[in-house]
C-alpha cells in the first residue's frame, strides 16, 4: 500500500537536496505550487504522469519514489510532521525509520521516551547508550542503569 504521506515527505526532501523552492518545481511539473504543497504534505496525490515526471526529474525509481522499496521517510527536524505520532514511534521502535535517534530523540514526549528505553533496554532497538545519556533526565538514566546496560 502507498502512503502519500511519506511520498509526499520524499518529494519535499528530494526538492530541498535539489536546492529548489515549491514554486521552482512546480513550475518544472507544470502544476501550481499550492498543488504541489498539497503533494508534499500528502492532502493530494500527483498523477501517474507526474509520478513518471518527478522520478525522472529527479534520477530515481517510481518505486524509490513512491517508498515501495526502503523504510519509511521523515522530515529529520521533525520526526512527526504528518504523520501519528504512534505511527512514528511504532516504526522508530521496529527500526523502519531512516533516522538519527539520538539527533532525534529530544523530539519524543516523555511516553515515547520511556518507550524508545524500554526497546533499548530489551534489545528491538540499537542505539549507543553513551551517545543517548546526556539527553537523558535523571530518571530516565536511573532506569537504564537499573537495567544494566
Amino acid at each position: 500500500m502507498i502512503d502519500f504521506k511519506q511520498v509526499g515527505c520524499k518529494i519535499c526532501l528530494l526538492r530541498k537536496e535539489h536546492n529548489l523552492s515549491q514554486e521552482d518545481l512546480a513550475s518544472k511539473m507544470y502544476v501550481s505550487r499550492q498543488g504541489l504543497s498539497k503533494w508534499e504534505n500528502g492532502t493530494a496525490v500527483p498523477s501517474v504522469d507526474s509520478i513518471l515526471e518527478l522520478s525522472q526529474f529527479f534520477g530515481i525509481s517510481i518505486e524509490e519514489l513512491l517508498c515501495l522499496d526502503s523504510k519509511t521517510v521523515v522530515d529529520p527536524t521533525d520526526i512527526f510532521k504528518g504523520q501519528e505520532r504512534l505511527y512514528i514511534v511504532n516504526k522508530l521502535i521496529r527500526n523502519e525509520l531512516d533516522v538519527n535517534l539520538v539527533e532525534i530523540f529530544n523530539q519524543l514526549l516523555p511516553s515515547e521516551r520511556l518507550m524508545v528505553l524500554k526497546a533499548i533496554k530489551d534489545g528491538r532497538l540499537y542505539c549507543p547508550i553513551e551517545k543517548i545519556r546526556p539527553k537523558l533526565t535523571n530518571d530516565e538514566d536511573y532506569y537504564l542503569r537499573r537495567s544494566k546496560l
